[in-house]
């Protein structure tokens, strides 16, 4: 008699059920063919279908690219001194502190 690996759990006559991986002897001969076409059993006396995982990629980074900032005066004097707190003012509290300049 003929084997059949059950890939889907499936229900059939007299009033029977099967699950995923069960090897079955009684399926009806009529519903075998459309049942091993759509995937939902497979001949057991073959070798078992690999269920392929998805292959998971791995996370693209970035690669991390450094400002090289310009070196400042030795005085302390940054030509290039942009208002971080939005006082209008560069390079406050410094002997250098100056109005920010339009561009």
């Amino acid at each position: 008699m003929a084997r059949y690996r059950v890939l889907q759990g499936i229900d059939y006559p007299p009033n029977k059920r099967a699950e995923a991986g069960k090897i079955v002897e009684d399926l009806p001969a009529t519903s075998v063919k459309w049942l091993l076409e759509s995937g939902i059993i497979e001949d057991a006396d073959k070798p078992a279908t690999k269920i392929e995982e998805p292959v998971k990629e791995e996370p693209k980074v970035e690669p991390v690219v450094e400002k090289v900032e310009e070196p400042i005066a030795e005085d302390g004097f940054d030509a290039d001194a942009t208002d971080i707190d939005g006082d209008g003012f560069v390079q406050d509290g410094t002997p250098h502190q100056r109005p920010v300049e339009e561009k």
